[in-house]
């Protein structure tokens, strides 16, 4: 790429931005050297006074044990033998690797002296606000974990003090999203805990005002988080659920965040496949957050009421159609707010189905964050169930977490028909891109009865382009070329792709459902190389 290439990333990016999301970076090592020096020492006699979330899921699906007691640890599906005294620093691993490491998500796993023992380790290695560990998300993260575990030893509550103390001078106020409720999570629940002492009252305070302040803007009028991705949504209603389950009942505040957190896990049950995972779109994978059931059941605890699903999100573009054997979300949505697009991928106007309660057509999900081929695969668009024009992506992603030009499908239309449902969408960031006056129009339509999905595009503009609308096939389907296209079977479970307009071949790609797990699929592309305006189409049989 270019210096001047590079440099015009730059300013698509940047000036999207606000201006503290600069700003905050720079000074941010500043305010960490503060935070220290200004945070109090913890009072004397220090005590437990208060509740904790131990309602909440439990949610480690990575170690066991015997292996934690070891000082062998497993996150994002790679494996460290870090010692006892463990080896904090972890130095050959990933930065978010590193991060779970000092979540102590896992910290459930062991008998109580043993939390006792391991937190313990981790005080002695880590004076305040040194290394990783001290990082606001991490250190949010821990503060939760370790009052849901109970820790009640004096010194572990004089660190649990101090970490709040650092925290509430330190929330990441120049990231915005889903950390920013992560540090409130964790204000809350550390005031609640230690309440009535030094300054808890006053993190209870300062964290339920950045509930209020975020949650306004954060989640959408339909109820979904503003990031658009199902995994840090469901992160969010974890963490306000935490909130509640530490207010009493006549707080001010709790009406306000009860209606919040019913609407969230309406739609979160929503985005929810047959097979009780969630749909993949942008950054999403399985094992990161606790499962949607454990969260239903968690939501239905605090609120006192079930939620029902939402099925339809407008102000987050998804959508939700379903018969008795069809399961079908399609995303008709901007990619994420315009600034903060971290989590963004390049899928506008994709879709993921199951058939049969098993998942058929799939996401790309993510590998890691690292920057790098991977992280480029999954965010490109064609990583997703959407027309490719020219092999160039819908959005411009770049580095791990950065997104140049953007654009976000226009004239979006649902409608129940007496023979099922349609969707309708525009995407016009093409011409952004390419030039030529790029328009792609998508409909789908489904039908309980023939039992089908029809899938058709039509791209408008000015000359001659490769055109390729891929569907991406669950490594568990298998895909057999007919007359007319190819008969998609998982296990005894069949259905049948007809393509209608373009040509059909198979290329390999990869399907990442777990964070370090990759799986090589079968991807069916639609393409045609011709003049526009040009008509692609398929049917799904099933």
């Amino acid at each position: 790429m270019t210096t001047f290439s590079r440099c015009r990333q730059y300013v698509q990016t940047l000036r999207h931005l606000r201006p503290w999301q600069v700003a905050g970076r720079l000074v941010s090592p500043l305010r960490r050297w503060a935070a220290v020096r200004r945070s109090p020492d913890p009072p004397s006699r220090l005590r437990r006074t208060g509740p904790a979330p131990t309602q909440g899921p439990d949610h480690d699906p990575w170690n066991v044990r015997d292996d934690v007691c070891e000082g062998t640890f497993c996150f994002l599906n790679k494996t460290a033998e870090l010692g006892r005294p463990v080896d904090w620093e972890a130095s050959s691993m990933s930065l978010l690797w590193r991060f779970n490491l000092h979540y102590f998500d896992y910290l459930h796993l062991l008998p109580p002296q043993e939390r006792v023992v391991l937190c313990r380790e981790w005080v002695a290695a880590h004076p305040p606000g040194q290394d990783v560990g001290w990082h606001p998300y991490p250190t949010s993260l821990r503060i939760v974990n370790w009052c849901r575990a109970g820790v009640g030893a004096s010194d572990l509550l004089e660190s649990l003090y101090r970490q709040a103390a650092y925290l509430s001078r330190n929330v990441e106020t120049h990231i915005y999203g889903n950390h920013l409720l992560e540090n409130a999570r964790a204000l809350v629940v550390a005031g609640r805990y230690l309440r009535g002492q030094g300054e808890a009252d006053q993190w209870t305070r300062q964290g339920l005002e950045l509930c209020r302040d975020e949650l306004s803007e954060q989640v959408l009028s339909d109820g979904f988080h503003f990031e658009r991705s199902p995994m840090y949504h469901a992160l969010v209603v974890e963490g306000l659920l935490d909130v509640l389950a530490v207010l009493p009942d006549e707080h001010p505040d709790r009406g306000y965040l009860e209606q919040i957190a019913h609407r969230m896990t309406e739609t979160l049950i929503g985005v929810t496949h047959p097979d009780e995972g969630l749909a993949l779109f942008n950054d999403s994978t399985h094992e990161i957050a606790p499962p949607p059931d454990a969260l239903r059941r968690y939501a239905r605890q605090v609120l006192g009421t079930a939620p029902t699903p939402r099925q339809h999100v407008p102000e987050a573009g998804y959508y939700v159609f379903e018969d008795d054997d069809c399961w079908l979300m399609v995303d008709g949505g901007p990619a994420g707010p315009e600034h903060l697009m971290a989590h963004a991928h390049a899928d506008m106007l994709s879709y993921e189905v199951s058939l049969f309660g098993k998942r058929f057509v799939v996401d790309s999900g993510v590998y890691g964050y690292g920057s790098g081929p991977m992280r480029q695969y999954v965010r490109g668009t064609a990583a997703h169930n959407t027309v490719q024009i020219d092999g160039a992506d819908q959005i411009e992603c770049w580095d791990a977490f950065r997104v140049a030009r953007r654009e976000a499908p226009r004239d979006v239309r649902v409608e129940t028909t007496a023979s099922g449902a349609v969707f309708e969408g525009t995407f016009n960031g093409y011409q952004n891109i390419l030039g030529d006056g790029l328009s792609h129009r998508r409909r789908i339509e489904m039908e309980p009865e023939p039992r089908r999905i029809r899938v058709a595009d039509r791209i408008d503009g000015e000359g001659t382009h490769r055109l390729e609308s891929r569907i991406r096939l669950h490594p568990a389907v298998e895909a057999c070329r007919t007359d007319s296209g190819f008969c998609v079977r998982r296990e005894d479970l069949r259905a049948h792709l007809d393509v209608e307009y373009g040509n059909v071949r198979r290329e390999d790609g990869w399907y990442c459902p777990r964070f370090g797990v990759r799986h090589r699929i079968c991807v069916l592309v639609i393409k045609k190389e011709t003049a526009l305006p040009a008509h692609l189409s398929y049917r799904i049989q099933y």
